[in-house]
């Protein structure tokens, strides 16, 4: 449709398009999920440190136990120098740390690659590992557990409504990328208001609360009755006609007069309920946090059986009940999308942005991105870390024990070197990899 973004890499299968430019090639979406992709082999889980720093102490002891062998073997234990050289090299073949050090990269970046291919990018190993461990996951309602896209349901004044109150809200919305700004603009793009041809200046957006500016020499004022309140906006009158409402509601007032009051629909995701049943299933304890008022929220968190509900916030708010949710559970995952949820998501274990969105704060404070927007994903994706744990462990005492039992077998020539090689190195090897494979059966 008309002013729809279209992402490098789309393919037009019929028809005309006329496609307006407005990122550079390296700004846009694909560019940054390739440099999303490369930066996310920096930020290492602990475990994989721990199996690098490993294998940096393992190899001289490796070899100064086959020399030793080599050296002394013959005055200990009795035999040719010959016989317990060739046992040497045995040792030496068989604790190749070539399967030790791939166990948890391979793990890893399996686990990436499978995710990138569902749509989700991870910005680093450590947050697969903290996926793993997460105990709680709080959604942000409008643009999240909603599609984001709210429309214009009734619009009420003190008597008619005058067309210049919906032209001046859009004129000052239009520098907006909330949902709720988004809505009011296509609204009035639909009765064919001139919004755009008019002045507009001193525009502040307050996060939680709305916008404030001056149209055509006008203060307007729109958002929540809190902010009506501290600039003194006389609303009372125009915000009784919603009170009782379980929708979004927000106030114009221009001057310092309420002049009407608009009501907002949201739908919710076609994917939410399903989510937020598969977390229930893994025993995740699941929240919902939101500026908009109680009964909203309470209405589209009984739609989704979400029990836990925190309306009317700022971003501040989030913070803080984040904070509470971590001592109280462990380990929480954040998901939002917008300016609002960057400080939560910042403050998080593990920040998860939908990436659909396009809010640029959002997605470079997030340590995961969903980029096609899918709920569903997370469940996935915390059912996927864990098991990725699970196997990086299993292939680390895989490969440490298989070689500890080889090096000894062949220290006391049990083995030959053939079967060193075979076994002990590409054996072991391939068998690290063979079950890291088992990643890709995982299913929610």
């Amino acid at each position: 449709k008309q002013n729809d973004n279209v992402y490098a890499g789309t393919l037009n299968l019929s028809g005309v398009l006329k496609v307006v430019v407005n990122k550079s090639a390296e700004d846009t979406l694909v560019s940054r999920i390739v440099k999303l992709v490369v930066e996310s082999r920096k930020r290492k889980a602990s475990i994989e440190k721990l199996v690098d720093k490993f294998a940096r102490v393992y190899v001289p002891i490796v070899i100064s136990l086959a020399a030793f062998t080599a050296i002394f073997g013959p005055s200990i234990a009795g035999g040719p120098f010959e016989t317990w050289l060739y046992r040497s090299l045995i040792l030496l073949v068989v604790s190749c740390p070539s399967a030790f050090v791939i166990s948890v990269p391979a793990t890893i970046f399996t686990t990436v690659t499978i995710a990138a291919r569902k749509g989700v990018i991870i910005k680093g190993g450590v947050y697969v590992e903290k996926m793993a461990k997460v105990k709680a996951v709080v959604f942000d309602k409008t643009g999240t557990l909603t599609l984001g896209t709210p429309v214009v349901h009734n619009i009420k004044a003190n008597g008619e409504i005058n067309p210049e109150v919906l032209t001046y809200a859009a004129a000052l919305e239009q520098f907006s990328n909330h949902p709720i700004a988004k809505a009011i603009v296509k609204k009035a793009e639909e009765q064919g208001l001139p919004f755009n041809k008019l002045h507009v200046s001193d525009v502040e957006e307050i996060p939680g609360k709305g916008i404030i500016g001056n149209v055509n020499g006008a203060q307007v004022v729109i958002g929540n009755m809190d902010l009506m309140q501290q600039y003194s906006c006389n609303c009372e009158k125009i915000a009784a006609f919603y009170e009782n409402e379980k929708h979004t509601f927000v106030c114009i007032a221009i001057n310092k007069v309420g002049e009407a009051s608009l009501c907002l629909i949201d739908d919710v995701r076609r994917d939410a309920l399903e989510a937020m049943d598969a977390l229930r299933k893994i025993g995740i304890h699941t929240a919902m946090l939101t500026g908009d008022k109680r009964e909203t929220a309470v209405e589209i968190a009984e739609k989704l059986g979400v029990k836990e509900v925190y309306a009317e916030l700022f971003p501040e708010d989030k913070i803080k009940i984040v904070d509470q949710m971590r001592a109280k559970h462990g380990l929480v995952a954040m998901i939002g999308d917008g300016v609002n949820d960057a400080p939560a998501l910042v403050a998080s274990d593990v920040g998860v942005a939908m990436g659909g969105s396009g809010v640029d704060v959002a997605l470079e404070s997030a340590d995961i991105v969903l980029v096609k927007d899918e709920l569903i994903q997370v469940p996935y994706l915390i059912k996927l870390s864990q098991k990725t744990v699970k196997i990086a462990k299993q292939n680390i005492a895989t490969s440490l024990g298989v070689k500890i039992l080889l090096g000894a077998l062949g220290l006391m020539g049990f083995i030959p070197l053939w079967f060193t090689v075979a076994a002990g190195d590409d054996g072991v090897t391939m068998l690290v990899l063979l079950n890291t494979l088992r990643l890709t059966k995982v299913k929610l």
